[in-house]
């Protein structure tokens, strides 16, 4: 049936389920997109336009035509800052960039902070229950400002929930109802999600709440790679509790084209491994990378390289399979080089964080190796201390001068973070 047909059908209260529709490859305004979606109807976006021209958007003069437009275009969201307080741990604003390096003492917080952006992504994807604490994450759009603000109890419940788009208010929930903004219908209703659930569980629009798609797909494209769980026999089967299991190497090795194997082999060489080939092979109806290094007769099946190597390998391929596949929109690296020696710990960092300064993905690693430290620049460091409960950080953003100046001392980068340097010059 031709769309326009069921519009009209939709309109006089009929039913249109199990039609099928025909688009006639026609635009189709985003307030019919709207009223077909409610009525279980997918709308490819290749044919979505959103002409608002002749709409009346005076009951709401706040919201202009030219931000309703903004807030339906399709760009991945950036964590700018995250701020997190439970009855235990506090941590206080952390500022966050294209590329970050978090460091600190053992024991000041850097698992326990990334493992807030995790809790965080977990709960929008409901992989996790809702979590007793108080979020606040900040998030970059192209210029817009995107706040999500959520406070839950210990059952469970959620007691407040807010998100801000540019100090605009599109989301405001108490204990007794919730204000939501539709952006196709340029105006608020009133609901009330289940006291355990996030609005964005039970709305779901994408042309009437773009700005929740938007977290969902932050979500959903945010991966961790903790670094010093990765061992050989267990590279199939890594059950490590970050965002997303690295449970299949092999496998999205095999996925990977000419150019990435080779830019992946270049990349272990430049990290001081002597091999000149690395290819997939089944063996016992499981997948295993085969490394030939140099000098060797038999190539190596992957259970039985080197900590050091198959750590470097596994974290190659990985980024090199989300890059080239741009499936990430955060990529999250925990105790980042641990285990290795100087040469292959600094040459490492320097591939990887040369590799994310042109890449849209957002790139987060913590690590307290005095080796990384010297070759990542210290503008991309956030520094952890903690007293108490309360986790605070010193970082480039909040403290430009002191970084700034810190180059004419002469000092390595790691004596920024290990001397009295800082303690003098705050």
């Amino acid at each position: 049936m031709y769309w326009k047909e069921i519009v009209d059908k939709i309109k006089a209260g009929k039913s249109v389920e199990n039609c099928e529709v025909d688009f006639n490859n026609e635009n189709i305004h985003f307030k019919d997109v709207a009223l077909l979606n409610r009525n279980g109807i997918s709308v490819p976006e290749d044919l979505i336009y959103y002409d608002d021209n002749d709409i009346d958007f005076s009951d709401d003069p706040e919201w202009t035509d030219d931000e309703i437009k903004k807030q339906l275009k399709k760009d991945s969201l950036r964590l700018v800052n995250i701020t997190y307080k439970d009855n235990n741990w506090s941590l206080q604003k952390l500022e966050l960039n294209n590329i970050n390096l978090i460091v600190g003492k053992n024991a000041t917080g850097k698992s326990r902070s990334i493992r807030v952006i995790e809790s965080f992504a977990k709960m929008i994807t409901q992989q996790t229950k809702i979590t007793c604490g108080s979020w606040s994450f900040l998030f970059e759009k192209d210029n817009s400002k995107i706040r999500y603000q959520v406070d839950c109890s210990t059952n469970g419940n959620i007691e407040q929930e807010h998100l801000f788009i540019d100090e605009k208010i599109v989301l405001e929930r108490t204990a007794e109802y919730t204000n939501l903004f539709s952006v196709s219908k340029n105006s608020f209703e009133k609901i009330f999600p289940p006291k355990n659930k996030l609005t964005l569980h039970v709305r779901r629009d994408r042309v009437e709440y773009p700005f929740f798609e938007d977290l969902i797909d932050w979500a959903e494209n945010s991966f961790s790679f903790k670094f010093g769980n990765i061992y050989g026999k267990e590279l199939i089967k890594n059950t490590n509790d970050l965002l997303k299991n690295i449970d299949d190497i092999p496998t999205l090795f095999k996925n990977l084209d000419a150019n990435s194997l080779n830019k992946i082999i270049l990349d272990l060489q430049q990290i001081g491994y002597n091999i000149n080939k690395i290819y997939v092979k089944e063996r016992q109806e499981e997948p295993v990378i085969y490394v030939k290094e140099n000098g060797l007769q038999n190539d190596i099946p992957h259970f039985q390289l080197s900590q050091g190597m198959i750590r470097a390998l596994s974290l190659l391929v990985f980024i090199e399979y989300v890059i080239s596949n741009k499936k990430a929109a955060t990529l999250i690296i925990d105790d980042l080089c641990e285990g290795l020696d100087y040469e292959r710990a600094t040459n490492l960092g320097k591939i990887i964080f040369e590799k994310f300064k042109n890449s849209q993905i957002q790139f987060i690693a913590t690590s307290n190796d005095s080796f990384l430290m010297e070759v990542v620049a210290i503008k991309y460091w956030n520094i952890l201390t903690r007293k108490n409960h309360i986790v605070s950080s010193l970082n480039y953003v909040d403290n430009t001068e002191l970084f700034n100046e810190f180059k004419f001392t002469g000092l390595g980068n790691f004596d920024f973070f290990s001397s009295d340097y800082i303690i003098n010059n705050r």
